[in-house]
């Protein structure tokens, strides 16, 4: 199967991050007319807010029983294809110029090691509500090849992004970096990033610390600073990823006792001192850092005062759109038949095209 334009395609990628704080949609066109750099365009991007009753069940989907969250599959599928009617009114977008909508979804569990991760989001219901095709599923089948399901970004990184930098740093819900060196892939979560941030200001009634304003009046806890870096995740080797369910179990119970600004100080101490050293191991000189915590200036300051090398921000769009962009890309890739994922980076026996395609119209010939 192959998309209908081999070499010049548009698709609309889909992004809602562990964060909650919205669904980023990045409509792009790609030209595969020489695979060895894949040229692109990032042509409109838009962010949209969950409205609070997702979000609210959502951060209660550990409590949810079975009826519950199939009703919130439904419920996010149709708020995306909302989302995507009203990007293409929009941006005056025609359905027919776009080849697929790549969805990432919303990932609820994730636990590799007992060979399962799910995201929700239904891709039937988007695909015959916008009557656009819908690739989804990414991650199931690498997993059920050994894999972590994660990270896919590094695909992206490598053949759409080298000539920026060594590596990349995307602080999302999770940190994760990527790097190619000497031909050399890795990639891999490194720590919480902006969930843990955005649980904490969210029971003072904000969705996040703006700017790190908050942080900047706390002090780091070297105690809880010492127990939180001993944690064995953060000594384990790649490939490894994180879920909500291991932040809840195991990370965010060492700040219970901290004041506010005390929890996002240490919270940050611990996500600069893990980078700085996957930095230093992965040799890097230039990192260029997307995702929302890119905008968290506090942090960035914390990081270049702690890192010799160079720190690269981009354009906002590419900073707030990247992994939208790049799921669009892994969408594009399937349709042409070729790998979505990086065996080396997540751990699967072998580089596979994952995703699973709706076309209730036929379109995808």
């Amino acid at each position: 199967m192959k998309a209908k334009v081999n070499n010049k395609i548009q698709l609309l990628g889909l992004m809602s991050g562990t964060s909650l704080d919205g669904l980023d949609i990045a409509h792009v066109e790609f030209d595969f007319t020489d695979t060895k750099k894949v040229d692109f365009q990032l042509l409109h991007c838009k962010t949209y807010p969950l409205a609070s009753d997702l979000v609210f069940s959502l951060n209660q989907v550990f409590r949810a029983a079975a009826p519950d969250i199939f009703e919130l599959d439904q419920q996010l599928a149709k708020f995306f294809a909302e989302s995507v009617r009203d990007f293409l009114k929009n941006f005056k977008l025609r359905k027919e110029n776009i080849s697929a909508i790549a969805s990432h979804g919303q990932t609820i569990y994730h636990r590799p090691e007992l060979g399962y991760t799910t995201q929700i989001g239904s891709g039937t219901t988007l695909n015959f509500l916008t009557e656009i095709p819908v690739i989804d599923q990414f991650r199931q089948l690498d997993v059920s090849a050994g894999g972590q399901g994660a990270p896919l970004v590094p695909l992206g990184d490598q053949l759409l992004f080298s000539n920026y930098a060594e590596g990349f740093l995307n602080l999302g819900g999770f940190a994760n970096i990527s790097s190619s060196v000497k031909g050399k892939c890795q990639a891999y979560d490194i720590a919480p990033a902006n969930l843990p941030m955005n649980l904490w200001m969210n029971g003072i009634g904000k969705a996040y610390d703006q700017d790190g304003q908050l942080a900047r009046q706390g002090e780091p806890n070297l105690e809880v600073l010492k127990k939180v870096l001993a944690l064995s995740f953060f000594h384990q080797k790649a490939p490894k990823s994180l879920g909500t369910e291991w932040l809840t179990q195991s990370y965010l119970p060492h700040f219970e006792k901290l004041t506010l600004p005390n929890k996002l100080r240490t919270h940050l101490e611990v996500l600069k001192t893990l980078c700085i050293q996957e930095f230093k191991a992965m040799k890097l000189k230039r990192v260029l850092i997307t995702g929302g915590g890119a905008h968290h200036q506090f942090f960035i300051e914390l990081l270049k005062e702690a890192y010799p090398g160079e720190i690269l921000l981009p354009s906002k769009e590419i900073i707030d759109f990247k992994e939208a962009l790049i799921f669009a890309f892994l969408g594009a890739r399937f349709l042409r038949n070729e790998t979505t994922t990086l065996a080396e980076v997540t751990g699967a026996r072998q580089a596979l095209r994952t995703g699973i395609l709706h076309d209730f119209q036929g379109r995808i010939q």
